[in-house]
């Protein structure tokens, strides 16, 4: 393959592979988000075995100790299952149940005898009520998760008693905007895209200048690989009307995802502008900056981001690209390598200092580094391309 062939394959990786990277950062940060989809209490939660499960009701009170009052709740749930299956399945609630909220707690037996104590079978089309206890602390003031566990799958329900009100209301009537966003945001952070683009397209009709339910309704048409959908929402956000920092940036980060960069500029630029950006929200308009070809700007943060001291490989990496659209390979070769040194395993730098090598006609460098970003287990974007810079210098 001559030069030609290989420059229009690799040369304009550079863009591409900072926007994989930033990409594949935000899905990560949505995925320690939402690791696992719960449901709400009051809907009917199939499990793989065929079990369907509702809860029905949730208390929470002060535990009472000898002493008085300790720092510990009780919490009760009643919860029922139908066995929808042709299999009969043994339930044990001291083994099979425990609650999740800031850190994990296992159901108990309680004084008062009210829990379910022993195993019990779930027959084919039979119902069962049980009723589980937990002790946790008073602290953990969240809204507790219920894992139910059974040939090691796991099913999850959110037990808040308000949300489940607000998804009953949705579906007799538009929910006020406040509750729309409440009920959305979980919905979203549980991948439960369906059920929420629903309740949301009614409250945004309702309010079409809401931008929390606009950036919700976004992000929705987004998860469904509706592009045209999710920029058409996105588009409907008034920037002007943004005082709030954190929704500023909830917006840059969608808008980013979906490459409306000028859009991520405009929210946050404000906010830069009096020093109210935290190092990682600066780093971001730097990014959008670069996505917009304003590297003057993008260049300015990033010099007070390395003056700082900072450590982020997202920073340099950054750079390089830059110095290698202003055609300064040696630079852009410097900034990858420190980049690298920061974070070993950053394989779009090891991709792109390959280019850098590239560039600079030394190919047997070129193929190490894209050797050793085979080795780090890339993603499919970038291991296709690193196979076919392989293939393109192979002689």
């Amino acid at each position: 393959m001559g030069c030609d062939s290989i420059e229009a394959m690799i040369f304009h990786k550079p863009r591409c592979k900072l926007f994989l990277y930033f990409l594949c950062l935000l899905m990560l940060v949505s995925a320690s988000v939402a690791a696992e989809t719960a449901f709400l209490m009051g809907e009917d939660v199939a499990h793989p075995s065929g079990l369907v499960m509702s809860v029905n009701s949730i208390a929470r009170r002060p535990f009472a100790s000898g002493l008085g009052v300790s720092r510990q709740d009780e919490i009760f749930i009643n919860m029922t299952f139908v066995n929808t299956g042709v299999k009969t399945y043994r339930v044990d609630p001291l083994k099979d149940f425990a609650i999740d909220i800031d850190t994990r707690f296992d159901s108990l037996l309680d004084k008062e005898n009210k829990s379910t104590r022993d195993a019990f079978n779930v027959f084919p089309a039979t119902q069962s009520r049980v009723d589980l206890y937990f002790k946790v602390d008073s602290s953990q003031s969240a809204a507790p998760v219920l894992n139910f566990t059974l040939e090691d799958a796991t099913v999850r329900i959110i037990c808040d008693p308000e949300l489940q009100n607000l998804l009953q209301k949705s579906s007799e009537s538009t929910l006020r905007s406040d509750e729309a966003i409440r009920v959305g945001r979980v919905l979203v952070e549980n991948m439960r895209y369906q059920l929420a683009e629903d309740i949301l397209r009614r409250s945004v009709a309702a309010d079409p200048t809401n931008n929390r339910l606009l950036m919700l309704l976004a992000s929705v048409e987004d998860a469904n690989l509706n592009r045209e959908n999710a920029e058409h929402y996105l588009r409907m956000i008034n920037p002007a009307t943004i005082a709030d920092q954190s929704e500023a940036v909830s917006v840059a980060k969608m808008a980013v995802t979906l490459g409306f960069y000028d859009l991520a500029v405009s929210v946050l630029a404000p906010f830069e502008m009096v020093g109210r950006l935290t190092p990682e929200e600066r780093l971001l308009l730097a990014r959008a900056s670069y996505y917009e070809n304003d590297m003057a700007a993008a260049t300015r943060i990033l010099d007070v981001l390395i003056r700082e001291g900072s450590r982020d490989a997202a920073v340099y990496f950054t750079y390089a690209n830059i110095y290698d659209r202003q055609g300064d390979i040696d630079k852009a070769i410097e900034f990858w390598e420190k980049a690298i040194e920061i974070s070993p395993s950053h394989t779009e730098a090891h991709f792109n200092l390959g280019v850098g090598y590239y560039k600079q006609q030394r190919i047997d460098r070129a193929r190490e580094c894209w050797q050793k970003t085979l080795l780090l287990n890339p993603d499919s974007e970038t291991l296709r391309a690193t196979e076919d810079a392989l293939r393109a210098t192979d002689y």
